[in-house]
């Protein structure tokens, strides 16, 4: 059975091209892949990333579970992150990571975790993802919560927990954009609001063929 994005009844409303990878059905782009990537090149973009792997780690000893599936993960602080292009490993509390990960690789990540270290929850149907890119996301997101997210104060490779539009979720943050992980019923009204404050900004929406999902904070 193919898995839709939350954001599937925002589609409807867009020239969506979709495509199907790992069993999920995500935008490929919003009508115009030329205009996307001149827009994250030179002003704002919107992404859904809903259909990548989400793994939390809670409770017992979950800095030993972390460890398993990648090496170093248990000597970050809380709000630190560990990456690379396939996945990254967020330390949100001393004793609660989130993992995510490439589409389809969670099944094999989950393997690897002795469930009697941990408890291990799959949140990938759960929680949604929404990728902010380009120049100016910083401008989208000081229209959109009263935290200070200034890049000398919230730099790459940080994870934050706190909420936008009212929606609470978990943010990491690469390079060159801004990953928000949040609950799967809320997608479609951050989607709205982050769009409607954001088009004095050059704010459009876009697919995976203009970002595709990678992890590494220096991208």
């Amino acid at each position: 059975m193919i898995k839709t994005s939350p954001l599937s009844g925002i589609y409807r409303n867009h020239p969506v091209t979709l495509t199907e990878v790992s069993g999920w059905e995500i935008a490929e782009n919003f009508g115009n892949n030329e205009r996307e990537s001149k827009h994250l090149s030179q002003e704002s973009i919107l992404v859904d990333w809903s259909h990548i792997g989400k793994i939390s780690l809670s409770r017992g000893d979950a800095a030993k579970a972390a460890e398993q599936v990648f090496p170093g993960a248990s000597k970050l602080t809380p709000l630190q992150s560990a990456s690379n292009k396939d996945m990254v490993v967020l330390r949100l509390t001393r004793n609660d990571y989130l993992i995510l990960c490439q589409p389809g690789m969670e099944a094999d990540l989950i393997k690897k975790i002795d469930p009697k270290t941990t408890t291990v929850i799959d949140q990938t149907g759960s929680q949604g993802c929404l990728v902010l890119g380009g120049p100016r996301r910083d401008e989208v997101l000081q229209r959109s919560t009263a935290v200070d997210l200034r890049r000398d104060k919230v730099v790459a490779g940080s994870v934050l927990q706190s909420s936008i539009h009212t929606v609470g979720m978990t943010l990491y943050r690469t390079k060159n954009f801004d990953i928000m992980v949040h609950p799967r019923n809320l997608s479609e009204s951050l989607y709205d609001a982050l769009m409607d404050v954001g088009i004095g900004v050059g704010l459009v929406p876009g697919g995976i063929s203009t970002v595709p999902v990678s992890f590494e904070d220096g991208k």
